[in-house]
């Protein structure tokens, strides 16, 4: 018998919120996403840390389980507070870098400061 393919909308609310939340954290953990995008991955690591609380609430998972969550949520809220004070230094580095490759003039170092 063919198994059948289940979309996301079609999984236990339990099941979907450890769906989205491991995908959250492999968008999470891609370089270029950090790159390109710092603000966007500062949200992705809110809403991991968001759904982390959502499944310690979850009646369907075990005591030990939803203690490795408390675990894993403390790690994620405290990785992402070092990931918000670190994006608006690079954001500034990276508008400093855009103005300057926009403008072709010469990069002074008092600029990066």
């Amino acid at each position: 018998m063919p198994q059948h393919h289940m979309e996301e909308h079609e999984l236990p609310s339990v099941e979907a919120v450890l769906a989205g939340t491991l995908a959250l954290m492999t968008g999470y953990s891609q370089a270029l996403q950090a790159e390109l995008d710092p603000q966007g991955r500062v949200a992705m690591g809110e809403k991991i840390g968001c759904n982390l609380g959502l499944l310690l609430d979850h009646p369907q998972l075990s005591l030990g389980f939803r203690q490795v969550l408390f675990g894993l949520q403390q790690r994620w809220r405290a990785m992402n507070a070092c990931t918000v004070e670190a994006t608006p230094a690079a954001v500034r580095s990276r508008k400093v870098l855009r103005e300057a490759a926009q403008s072709k003039a010469p990069l002074k170092p008092s600029r990066l400061h």
